[in-house]
């Protein structure tokens, strides 16, 4: 066996993912903060009566605390600072929480 093959698999994502925490955490600070304010700004206009009436209402509002929860749970996982065995793997995995909690709060407003 030469000494320049490895027995260890390659990862298909690339590890140096450092460049790419700054910018997602940026965003969902952005994001969360629209988010609170029309939430915030909708129990505001509901003075005499309950800000969540129907059914509409309510499923705004789960989607909007299911959205505000991952985006949550993303921040958690990049500023988790414990070494992982495949870093692209786990950015890639919280790419996609971000993407899903970025459509349900897109889609709430919609």
């Amino acid at each position: 066996m030469a000494a320049t093959e490895t027995s260890t698999k390659a990862s298909p994502y690339e590890n140096d993912v450092a460049g790419l925490r700054q910018p997602m955490v940026t965003s969902i600070g952005i994001i969360m903060g629209f988010q609170l304010a029309f939430l915030a700004n909708w129990a505001l206009t509901a003075e005499t009566v309950p800000a969540v009436v129907g059914l509409a209402d309510t499923v705004l509002a789960l989607t909007f605390l299911v959205s505000i929860v991952a985006f949550m749970l993303v921040l958690f996982r990049l500023l988790n600072n414990r070494i992982v065995t495949d870093p692209g793997q786990r950015y890639q995995d919280t790419l996609r929480i971000y993407i899903s909690a970025l459509v349900l709060g897109v889609q709430s407003r919609g």
